[in-house]
């Protein structure tokens, strides 16, 4: 609730998401700050290095100038048996120098090289830890995102034959924003505001890769009948049966139409090649004759979730609600010269001739297995975070981040902290607390619990860097209208008071 009782429209405690997103936000800022200065010396030192360098081969060329002018202007006296042997020093002496500068030049390349490399060495660790906090914010995405963007989120699960080792499954899960997503935060019924920007309407997309390795289904390649099905029977096409064809072979008139039935093969044998799930709604599986090569059948069959049975224990014999539209759709693609086919239950003879049940089966025992990949710790504990993308064209993380660029990650998240400002703004006018957001849960028996933050501790944390006054802005600790609020920064709070 807020303070002043009214319900908010969230079930999280957004004053510790807050507090956590300025942390994250105000830890990024100062790395960001630390890498610009080292980007910054390290393009400095490339013209360090020029200047020396240039240094060193005008000491060469003066050195050189003046001992050969020196010879040049006593040649004839050089040349004379009696001072033959110091003109050989002289030589010899112009010949050292010139061996030193040049080994002065090499050894200022070689130190100033590790001098690079140590910089890089530090420009790279703090891009590493910038990738390795936001992969951490993104893997708890349903506690740290603002609920405008959660509620939008699309989430993509795969898992597909590895074709560099094609024992084991390369496992993806990609969230991206819903490119249907409402513009705006509608407020709620009494609020005299108006509407509020959300980053609801920010595309964007991350995707995590898992590490299967030691999960009991997807560490190593199945085959259908390792989900417990057996006899699945799969529709290739409606074909002439051969007595059609011996009857065809005699006829006259050759134009006549053949007679077809439907022809079937059995899968219990194929490779379960990809399985991918979106949205929680629509599972797609292709079944391979044999996965390890690139020429063989394949069926891609799509369910809609809400066809599949609630349980893999459900009857194959028992009819299943729905209607035609929520028959599975079952593509064919052969490689022996034979005709490709499309949604193949849309045939009547085929569908009428189909174990639907049984098929059925197949995606519940499919879905169930790519569930466990849904969960939150799988994918705290085993994924990585391959890929940050804004815009369907930035690709931030790896890339950006990985040239030193962090603009388009703190422009991403100034968009998210936008979501967080109709929050804000009510729990700051909601409060007598001049200067807080504040919130209260309720524990029953008559006591309730109390979450406090003071503006000018977010604010601080946020101040003195580019972005992080950006974001301070972005979620309405700096609004214009609260300018009257002030005091002495205190600690974070959580208290339990009784009513």
């Amino acid at each position: 609730m807020y303070a002043d009782y009214s319900p908010l429209e969230d079930d999280r405690n957004l004053v510790e998401v807050i507090k956590d997103l300025t942390t994250f936000v105000s830890r990024l800022a100062k790395i960001d700050v630390k890498n610009k200065k080292l980007i910054s010396l390290l393009s400095d030192s490339d013209g360090l290095r020029t200047d020396i360098v240039a240094a060193i081969k005008q000491i060469k060329t003066n050195t050189k100038y003046a001992m050969e002018k020196f010879y040049d202007e006593h040649s004839d006296v050089l040349a004379n048996e009696l001072v033959t042997t110091g003109a050989a020093l002289l030589m010899d002496t112009k010949n050292s120098l010139s061996e030193l500068l040049g080994n002065t030049e090499m050894s200022f390349d070689q130190q100033h090289s590790k001098y690079k490399e140590g910089i890089s060495s530090g420009i790279n660790e703090n891009n590493t830890t910038v990738t390795s906090l936001v992969q951490s914010w993104l893997a708890n995405e349903y506690r740290n995102l603002p609920r405008p963007i959660v509620s939008n989120l699309v989430v993509t699960v795969t898992a597909m034959i590895d074709r560099n080792n094609p024992k084991t499954y390369g496992i993806s899960r990609t969230t991206a924003s819903s490119t249907a997503a409402a513009t705006t935060v509608q407020r709620s019924a009494g609020d005299p505001g108006t509407d509020y920007p959300s980053a609801a309407a920010l595309q964007f997309s991350y995707t995590f890769g898992i590490d299967g390795t030691d999960l009991e289904f997807w560490n190593h390649r199945k085959i259908v009948a390792d989900l417990g099905i057996k006899d699945l029977m799969l529709p290739v096409g409606m074909r002439a049966s051969v007595s059609e064809k011996i009857k065809q072979t005699f006829r006259l008139r050759k134009d006549a139409e053949i007679s077809k039935e439907p022809e079937f093969v059995k899968a219990d044998n194929y490779h379960v090649q990809m399985a991918s799930l979106t949205g929680g709604r629509t599972l797609v599986v292709e079944l391979a004759g044999d996965a390890t090569k690139s020429e063989t059948d394949v069926f891609r069959i799509s369910y809609d979730i809400s066809s599949l049975p609630d349980s893999l224990t459900q009857s194959a014999g028992r009819p299943h609600p729905g209607s035609a539209s929520s028959l599975p759709k079952i593509d064919y693609r052969s490689y022996d010269g034979g005709k490709d086919a499309t949604d193949l239950l849309q045939i009547g003879e085929i569908e009428q001739n189909s174990d639907l049940s049984k098929i059925r089966l197949l995606g519940a025992a499919i879905l169930s297995e790519l569930m466990t990949l849904q969960s939150p710790e799988i994918v705290q504990s085993r994924a990585k975070l391959k890929e940050l993308k804004t815009h369907d064209t930035t690709v931030v993380i790896p890339s950006a981040v990985r040239d030193g660029n962090y603009d388009p990650l703190f422009e991403f998240l100034e968009s998210v902290a936008s979501s967080f400002a109709p929050f804000v703004r009510k729990m700051r006018e909601k409060t007598s607390m001049h200067g807080e957001l504040v919130l209260r849960e309720e524990l029953g028996g008559g006591q309730r619990r109390e979450f406090t933050v003071r503006i000018d501790e977010l604010r601080a944390l946020l101040k003195d860097t580019k972005y992080g006054n950006r974001i301070s802005m972005a979620m309405g600790f700096d609004d214009s209208r609260h300018a009257k609020d002030s005091g002495k920064p205190v600690e974070f709070s959580t208290g339990i008071a009784e009513r």
